[in-house]
């Protein structure tokens, strides 16, 4: 870039002569007419670079601009000088160079990735390059990048119609505009001011038939409306059977009736990502403190724990790790950090909350910084510290992404007049690293809550916001979060699934961080001793202790979950392998009914006040349980979902269903022993297990061994064969039959019912047809044997039957006498096996068959 009216610009013009063009595109042209040139750079951390052309030296300082492809590099030239005769050729230091497609501009307009150019400045003053986690990084980025570009071009849907949904600014429910001038809720009329500046709602676009649905929920997309101005949403509902695609959104009045949903993403988050790796590179002072953490975690540096007083949060009973790990987060100063493990139901957010309260009753001129990779979590920890005297909160985000609990704490302008006194900012790690209200801050300390589900190059842009830095999380649980996007750059380059799986946390920790700078919570205040027990000893070494509060838990139920901790054993259950559904989407039917069972049980059996929850391992396996469970009425509202959205959710009892059944022992994820942690650790006071031990265990012996152990330990072990046994009555089994000669006397012996049905080949009394066909025993004349028919019955009004052989109705045709004319029909509601008894005392009716005339029964 050659900036209009500069020293080096007036010596092009004279150089190539002002009649002759624009010099800028001369002087283009001759740079790339050279083979290759020298790039010599100058010492520090922004080093000067001089281009050596033919003739000339071109000095040039790099321009740090982040959003471009990789492969661009951005020089402002300072100044163009004639090369002196006496020119040396300099060795070390220097670089030979092709410029494939020079773009020379007056103005500030090519983009560039200034990694490259610090990397080539480290490379040509003889430095070491960077670090390999760097490089790979930089390749995921590219790699994530690429694939945003490929899946927004690739999955554009048009629609066909929209049902505009408003939020009211009065009850925050939303309403339809066009069926109701008031909100149904609360009676709100909806005036000019709501129809010009509407509240975020939802928006309902039918897509046609003869497209297919692509977008997944949770994806950003750009609205594109005919005629009408394109706006910003996010995804919260496909119904492919409707062909609905529900978006969150601001509601404008002019959302349009035709138009394309096109998949979004945040370029403006991949050049942050580049910038940051860009500064760590090139030993930029404000990125000191990432390059420990990321390259080498041993030399981090954290305070000894301040004393402190009780706890400001009412009615929280402390313990010896959260009270050190508050003191050291109390303590920081710039160029330190922390790392905060926390197990399930040792209070991490506990910990968040009552070190920022004590930060801000010392030093209430701080600015705080709390972000997360999801929203729930911010919202959370935000909702816990409002009411706090000292702070002065604002949740950085777009209106549909934030709860309603918090949504007064929001702001959106950066021209907001709450910015200026603000003091914590809570935001995602997303936001916090694009948004203009917390990258113009200067932030004295930032927390990551819930670092292990966010990997490197999520967690350093909004780190670099910080003075001081805290990680708290707890890799023993969901590692980060993968998508289509990721298997793919990890099928086109193995060597980048390490960095893929690991978080930011989880390589510290295991990367020698000093014992000063972690913290480890012990004490968990959630779950029943017995459920704790199997969580402490599979993930945790035993350390997890339990809070006198959850020793007094009791069990909920007597039969058949009479104990914490249950394993139901669906080896050897008929139909109880996997399935694979449409795009090898796994599900287990068996289990599905196993499920429902246990649900019913202990819907029935146990205290309606207590929360029921059922977790699948699959999503597939989701959605079979919501069609099965919906079909019955339940006391209490019963939540199904995939393990990764419960995390950092808990209810009273947890079914959970581990799907994978098959002959060679594949449980594909299921392996990872983080989710069946998080699955298990969900439960308060029960959790039951169901799936096929035989293949789990040929999966992975340690972790689902230990499984079957500790639930065989507890007495909470049992065949799914027996839940559904008894699934169909109370009834006991009926008692074993006794002979008559030890059933004692005076007392008959069990009688069992039968089937009064006359063998075959049986011989017939004296005087009798047999049945078989054999020739009688009193010489008769042999009768073909009777085969039983079902006798169809005749509606009233119809005619008889015509006569066989001229008997109407006889016995030897097989049907029954004619009924007398205004009888009514009387229809016999059960069919009779054996032989009809003949009329007698107590029997009012004839059998129609004299037994003298040696007719068949």
């Amino acid at each position: 870039m050659v900036p209009e009216n500069s020293e080096a610009m007036s010596f092009l013009e004279a150089l190539n002569g002002r009649e002759n063009g624009d010099a800028r595109s001369h002087f283009a042209e001759q740079i790339g007419s050279l083979d290759d040139f020298l790039v010599i750079a100058g010492p520090g951390d922004n080093p000067g670079i001089t281009l050596r052309l033919p003739g000339l030296d071109v000095s040039c300082v790099p321009v740090r601009r982040a959003r471009a492809p990789r492969e661009r590099v951005a020089l402002e030239v300072e100044s163009v000088r004639p090369a002196p005769p006496d020119r040396e050729d300099v060795g070390r230091g220097s670089l030979r160079v092709r410029c494939a497609q020079p773009l020379v501009s007056s103005k500030d307009g090519a983009d560039t990735d200034t990694f490259h150019l610090l990397t080539m400045a480290k490379l040509a003053r003889g430095s070491k390059p960077p670090d390999p986690i760097l490089l790979q990084t930089l390749a995921l980025v590219d790699g994530l990048e690429t694939a945003e570009r490929l899946r927004a071009a690739t999955q554009r849907t048009p629609f066909d119609g929209v049902v505009e949904l408003l939020r009211c600014r009065t009850c925050r429910g939303l309403w339809r505009p066009d069926q109701d001038e008031r909100c149904p809720s609360c009676g709100r009329e909806l005036g000019e001011d709501d129809r010009r500046r509407p509240e975020a709602g939802r928006l309902e676009f039918s897509i046609p038939k003869a497209h297919q649905i692509t977008i997944s929920v949770d994806a950003a997309v750009m609205i594109e409306p005919e005629d009408e101005p394109h706006y910003l949403g996010r995804v919260t509902k496909v119904d492919h059977r409707r062909r609905i695609v529900e978006v969150a959104c601001k509601a404008y009045q002019t959302a349009g009736s035709e138009g394309w949903i096109t998949p979004s993403f945040n370029k403006q988050l991949y050049a942050s990502k580049r910038s940051t790796l860009a500064s760590i590179a090139g030993g930029d002072s404000r990125s000191l403190l990432l390059a420990q953490l990321l390259i080498d975690p041993a030399s981090v540096y954290a305070p000894e724990a301040a004393p402190r007083g009780d706890w400001v949060t009412a009615g929280m009973r402390s313990n010896p790790a959260q009270d050190r790990a508050i003191g050291i987060m109390v303590a920081m100063q710039a160029g330190q950090a922390v790392l905060i493990q926390g197990p399930p139901g040792t209070g991490k957010t506990s910990v968040i909350v009552e070190a920022i309260k004590h930060r801000l009753r010392e030093r209430p001129g701080e600015r705080i910084l709390v972000c997360s990779h999801s929203n729930l979590a911010v919202d959370n920890a935000l909702e816990r510290l409002a009411g706090t005297p000292s702070m002065r909160a604002v949740r950085v985000a777009k209106a549909e992404r934030v709860h309603p609990a918090v949504d007064a704490f929001r702001v959106e302008d950066e021209d907001d007049s709450r910015l200026v006194d603000a003091n914590v900012f809570f935001a995602t790690c997303a936001t916090a690293a694009t948004s203009s209200i917390t990258t113009d801050e200067a932030f004295d300390l930032v927390i990551l809550d819930e670092a292990n589900k966010a990997r490197i190059d999520e967690a350093l842009p909004c780190l670099r916001l910080g003075a001081a830095v805290v990680l708290v999380g707890d890799h023993k649980q969901l590692p980060p979060v993968e998508d289509d996007a990721i298997y793919q750059i990890v099928d086109d380059r193995p060597e980048l699934e390490e960095i893929i799986d690991t978080s930011l946390f989880e390589r510290c920790w295991d990367g020698g961080v000093p014992d000063q700078a972690r913290c480890l919570l012990v004490e968990q205040h959630r779950m029943h001793p017995e459920i704790s027990q199997y969580i402490s000893s599979a993930s945790y070494e035993n350390h997890l202790e339990n809070a006198p509060e959850v020793l007094d838990y009791d069990y909920v139920t007597r039969r058949p979950f009479p104990v914490a901790l249950h394993m139901v054993d669906t080896a050897g259950l008929r139909g109880g392998r996997e399935r694979r559904g449409a795009g090898g989407a796994l599900r287990n039917d068996a289990e599905v009914k196993v499920c429902a069972q246990v649900v019913r049980l202990l819907d029935e059996r146990v205290d309606p006040s207590l929360s029921l929850a059922v977790i699948a391992m699959y999503a597939d396996q989701v959605d079979h349980i919501r069609r099965s469970l919906s079909r019955r009425h339940f006391r209490r509202q019963v939540r199904i979902d995939t393990v990764d959205s419960f995390e950092g959710r808990e209810e009273d009892m947890v079914v959970i269903s581990l799907v994978r059944s098959n002959e060679r022992g594949r449980i594909g994820f299921l392996r990872v022993p983080n989710r069946l942690n998080v699955a298990i650790s969900r439960a308060r006071r029960l959790v039951v297990c169901v799936g096929d031990a035989a293949t789990l265990r040929a999966g992975e012996e340690t972790m689902y061994g230990r499984l079957v152990e500790a639930a065989q330990a507890c007495g909470g072990y049992l065949k799914a064969t027996e839940l559904l046994g008894g699934a169909r009555g109370s009834r006991p089994r009926s008692q074993p039959r006794r002979p008559a000669e030890v059933a004692g006397e005076g007392v008959q012996p069990n009688r069992r019912r039968r089937r009064r049905r006359r063998p075959h080949g049986a011989v017939a009394a004296p005087g009798t047809a047999p049945t078989d066909g054999t020739a009688p025993t009193d010489g008769a004349t042999p009768q073909p044997a009777r085969k039983r028919h079902r006798r169809r019955r005749r509606p009233p009004g119809s005619p008889a039957p015509l006569p066989v052989d001229g008997v109407a109705g006889s016995a030897a045709a097989g049907s029954a006498p004619p009924r007398p004319e205004g009888q009514p029909h009387r229809r016999s509601r059960h069919r009779r096996r054996g032989p009809r008894p003949q009329a007698g005392p107590g029997l009012p009716f004839e059998t129609g068959v004299n037994s003298s005339e040696g007719g068949a029964p």
